[in-house]
């Protein structure tokens, strides 16, 4: 095949950072990627500069100089009606920001219109497709290159947008028309930003094995390029610093011949060759896998067994902060395409050792089991011996306090101290007023000081979800006191609104949360008062996530949100109480709480409500345990 002329060399690049789907997917990084592949093209690649279409949509405006933003109408109009009209012998497509695919593995990228509602987006296989048929004419354009710096997240995880199918309508095949993607991560996978850098990780390593070559040379030796990116991230997972694993794929090679995937004829050498010896599942142990899992979902803890198998082997966690798949099976098969820092160790056996630890309290029999094919893999395939697994993190001791209503508005009281087992401590002779109730429970701390509880769990009847029980002042020292809330982890509970129908969605959001881990991305649901409405119950109850509302709503709309957290069956929620919203606006909750949206972890919210009070950011935690309440007979009983 001839040389490649750069002056016949036209290219689209894409950078997006700025969305209209809000705030919330903003990315930094991608524009300026966007940028820097524009020079190496222009630059050292030898393209002419009016061959290269840039539409940027940075975070920072100032910076977008006079290129066109990347929305879908510039898109489609450079893609489909300007560049086809050139005489040229080779596009590049190079596109960073956002990414999804559909159930086909189709890429589909986002444009900075894209909306929640209406998710305009490029569907990179269609275009593909509509580039090697006979809609572009003649003999032009024998070679496309398309390269995404783009996560390839499946769209189900991504359930508010929608997609549709929006596909360019391709002419009749031309099967000499050659074409080369390569992909910044494998299906599935995330692509990682390097926050310092402002850059897409798959770029960054890109743009060092392109620096100085010109085009000619690096259309030819594409593969080996990708190859090298490739043995590059091999090296970066190795040391814990990257997840993604970068794809290629040609439709035909240059040389004519027919090429699927990233597997070639000839052998895998160096340092690839190298981090390609982790060791895997073998055919007995699936099968005995199999057996273990019959019939069982997902257990308790295995978002936290996943999560430590990665931990343990020296490699980065996924950034979902969620588990791949529904069943155990899958979640299994997933971390065995893995490959962990040790190579002496694969990533199943320390994910089903943790489950086998945190199950031996309330299933022996399979624990043991569980334990026993450890070992067995284990020595079969001669790995390394599995690190003793963690504990569950240490309950802190707690002090609760229930009060029933009489006919007079006042309450009996009883409190019971927790850890490891509910002891009854002390009750009311007779109803008390909030006032008494207060002096009383002063009183049980005080009696306790020297090894006092760390939590104060109120039990209360709806209407008293209103009170501040944390802004309580309690005996401190020489007459002073000290704000409940400031000193202790201060709870709201309300068991009793969860009898009946209501207490089945209850059980079932807890033991989600349980399994999944206080990380995942759809823990925890924003509710503002555009969401306040009948209905909203039963959307929270809809499924097993949401197990936390932040209520972000005003004072009249407090009361209708709160029921319909109840409603449905959600056990965690946040609120403002009234002092919050004095004096103008009432601050975020989020922002209140000093946590960005995606580093918000369930788990943690006691103590970090505990902080906010301290700051005096008037915060009420509802935090309903079904499995911390304490029986209801009398002392004497």
């Amino acid at each position: 095949m001839p040389a490649l002329d750069p002056e016949r060399v036209f290219a689209l690049v894409v950078g997006i950072e700025s969305y209209q789907v809000g705030p919330g997917w903003s990315l930094p990084g991608p524009a300026r990627d966007a940028v820097r592949f524009a020079d190496w093209l222009t630059g050292p690649a030898g393209v002419p500069q009016d061959h290269v279409h840039v539409l940027l949509s940075p975070l920072d405006q100032g910076h977008a100089e006079t290129r066109p933003p990347a929305t879908s109408e510039n898109v489609n109009r450079v893609l489909f009606e300007e560049l086809p009209k050139c005489d040229g012998d080779l596009l590049w497509i190079y596109w960073a920001g956002h990414g999804f695919i559909d159930s086909r593995y189709q890429l589909l990228l986002p444009y900075a219109d894209a909306t929640i509602p209406y998710t305009r987006h490029l569907n990179l296989q269609a275009a593909l497709r509509w580039w090697r048929s006979s809609n572009v004419p003649g003999r032009r354009f024998r070679r496309v290159v398309a390269v995404g710096d783009t996560c390839r997240i499946e769209t189900k995880r991504a359930h508010k947008f929608k997609f549709g199918t929006i596909e360019p309508e391709a002419g009749d095949l031309t099967p000499e028309r050659q074409q080369f993607v390569l992909y910044a991560a494998r299906p599935g996978q995330a692509a990682k930003n390097e926050a310092e850098l402002q850059a897409g990780q798959f770029t960054h390593a890109l743009l060092k094995r392109l620096a100085g070559r010109p085009v000619g040379e690096t259309v030819e030796s594409l593969v080996s390029i990708a190859r090298a990116v490739q043995a590059d991230f091999s090296v970066m997972r190795a040391k814990g610093e990257a997840w993604q694993e970068p794809e290629f794929v040609l439709n035909q090679g240059w040389d004519g011949s027919t090429l699927f995937g990233n597997h070639w004829a000839d052998e895998t050498t160096g340092i690839a060759a190298e981090l390609a010896s982790a060791p895997v599942l073998d055919q007995d142990a699936w099968t005995e896998l199999g057996q273990l899992f019959q019939d069982r979902l997902l257990p308790p803890y295995s978002y936290d067994a996943y999560r430590w198998a990665f931990e343990v082997t020296g490699c980065a966690v996924p950034p979902d902060d969620a588990l791949p798949a529904a069943h155990p099976l899958d979640v299994l098969r997933d971390l065995d395409s893995r490959q962990g820092r040790r190579d002496d160790l694969p990533l199943a056996l320390p994910f089903v050792s943790l489950l086998a630890a945190r199950a031996r309290r309330s299933s022996a029999n399979w624990a043991d089991e569980a334990d026993a094919w450890v070992d067995r893999t284990r020595e079969r395939l001669g790995t390394a011996p599995v690190p003793p697994p963690p504990g569950p993190a240490a309950e802190s001791p707690a002090l609760h306090v229930r009060l029933t209503p009489d006919d007079n508005n006042r309450y009996w009281t009883r409190m019971w101290l927790y850890q490891n087992e509910f002891e009854s401590v002390w009750e009311s002779g007779e109803p008390l007023e909030l006032e008494a109730v207060r002096d009383a429970l002063g009183q049980q701390l005080t009696a306790r000081r020297s090894h006092a509880p760390t939590r104060v769990e109120f039990h209360v009847p709806y209407e008293l979800l209103d009170v501040p029980f944390e802004a309580w002042h309690i005996p401190w020292r020489a007459g002073r006191t000290k704000e409940l809330g400031c000193r202790f982890d201060v709870l709201l509970r309300c068991p009793d609104e969860r009898q009946g129908l209501a207490e089945a969605p209850w059980y079932r959001k807890w033991e989600w949360l349980k399994t999944q881990g206080g990380r995942h991305p759809q823990a925890v649901r924003d509710v503002c008062d555009g969401d306040v409405s009948a209905s909203l119950g039963d959307s929270l109850g809809e499924a097993e996530p949401p197990v936390c509302v932040l209520a972000e709503v005003t004072e009249p709309l407090l009361m209708d949100t709160l029921d319909a957290v109840l409603d449905g069956g959600v056990p965690i929620a946040i609120w403002r109480r009234p002092a919050a919203f004095q004096g103008g606006a009432a601050e975020p909750i989020r922002a209140a709480l000093a946590v960005e949206a995606a580093a918000l972890d369930v788990q943690t919210l006691p103590a970090r409500l505990r902080t906010a009070r301290i700051k005096r950011r008037p915060l009420a935690l509802m935090w309903d345990d079904p499995g911390r309440i304490p029986g209801r007979q009398t002392l004497t009983s």
